[in-house]
């Protein structure tokens, strides 16, 4: 669950959890024997992998920021001790030092990998947005009837497609 706020205004977005699990070359393909199910989970779909982007692009601009804040305060601190010992320093020296600082360099490594993980999502983002986009060139216009008929229960993209009998008549 997501709460948001615009101006005056509270919006709050809730979804489903995730699977664990997710098989990237699964969700990827389409399944041609029930491209019906696949052209109803995959807006889901997307959507899903679309807040794990989110989240990963917010850890992502979280760790950099951070890094950026420790390089400040090392720097900072090493011109405050400079003056005090009455020593020049060079910005090339002082980049020296922030570049040798192991927590630095530990957090330049979170920053590298949060950057890789947010890229794996992003491209699992846009392969899915490839994914419907050919899902809605190959569904040209079909009556819900036809729909219905053609559609396959089963799990499809992570979703669970069941058929219910109408309880209502035609």
């Amino acid at each position: 669950m997501h709460i948001f706020q615009f101006d005056k205004q509270i919006v709050t977005l809730k979804y489903e959890g995730f699977e664990d699990e997710i098989d990237v070359d699964e969700i990827c393909k389409i399944d041609y024997s029930n491209i019906y199910g696949e052209v109803v989970t995959c807006t889901a779909l997307m959507n899903r992998i679309g807040i794990i982007r989110a989240e990963a692009e917010s850890i992502l601009k979280e760790k950099e920021l951070l890094a950026k804040i420790e390089e400040a305060r090392i720097k900072k601190s090493e011109r405050r001790k400079a003056v005090s010992d009455s020593r020049k320093i060079t910005e090339g020296g002082l980049e020296e030092m922030v570049m040798l600082d192991e927590g630095l360099q530990i957090m330049k490594k979170n920053v590298i990998k949060a950057q890789k993980d947010f890229s794996f999502i992003e491209s699992l983002y846009w392969a899915l947005s490839s994914k419907d986009k050919k899902l809605n060139n190959l569904i040209k216009e079909i009556t819900p009837e036809e729909f219905e008929d053609r559609l396959i229960e089963g799990k499809v993209n992570g979703f669970i497609i069941k058929k219910f009998d109408k309880k209502y008549p035609v």
